[in-house]
């Protein structure tokens, strides 16, 4: 998400705080800083594209003409709030559907797709081509397109609001605020891997390199 009049250029990464972020620089392109979308932000920001600004402009923004960051997530609790929220809550995503697939099962929006079925079928897919996966459960190193792009700031969810401050430091853009960060997994008061080491093993396995690139 080019920026260019602000010098910023945003890298999403499903699943970690895509809405709150989006909004955040919609206030700050448009001025508007108390704005609240009706339904969803990812319909209704009024953020140019890469289209708009042009190709050539972005790949200059991406190759250091601009101030290149994004945020991460610690792998498994970004699992968990994947499954929770484009698995069980939209039965009739795409990405669901690719998972019942994967899993050689009829594709089926009223079918139950358990936990362990889910991390079964990220395996699987990663195995074949981690490229191709869903972006809400592609691994993170990929969304961000490590090591192609060189950031200048990569936060984390789990100290958003600090780190969007040093963003804001850093580029000296205005002070607008962020609406909390709301996410699946925060409403839940189970963690779905507890008593189930074998599924967090492969998890584990699954995004070793964001683990280790992260820092997790």
């Amino acid at each position: 998400m080019p920026l260019p009049e602000h010098g910023l250029l945003y890298v999403r990464n499903a699943k970690v705080a895509t809405g709150t972020t989006l909004l955040w620089l919609h206030r700050i392109h448009t001025g508007e800083h108390t704005f609240v979308p009706q339904r969803s932000i990812h319909a209704e920001h009024g953020l140019p594209r890469p289209a708009d600004v042009g190709w050539d402009r972005v790949i200059d923004m991406l190759n250091g003409a601009a101030f290149r960051f994004s945020f991460v997530r610690d792998p498994v609790r970004r699992v968990q709030s994947a499954y929770i929220d484009k698995v069980v809550r939209h039965r009739r995503r795409s990405g669901r559907a690719e998972l019942q697939r994967t899993l050689g099962l009829p594709v089926d929006p009223s079918q139950d797709l358990s936990f362990e079925q889910f991390v079964a079928a990220l395996a699987m897919q990663a195995q074949r081509n981690p490229l191709a996966m869903d972006a809400h459960w592609r691994p993170q190193h990929l969304n961000l397109m490590h090591p192609l792009v060189e950031y200048d700031f990569v936060g984390r969810l789990e100290s958003y609001d600090a780190d969007l401050a040093r963003i804001r430091e850093a580029t000296g853009v205005p002070d607008v605020a962020a609406p909390p960060v709301v996410h699946a997994s925060g409403r839940l008061s189970a963690n779905l891997f507890d008593g189930r080491p074998a599924l967090l093993r492969t998890v584990r396995a699954v995004y070793a390199a964001d683990f280790d690139l992260y820092g997790y």
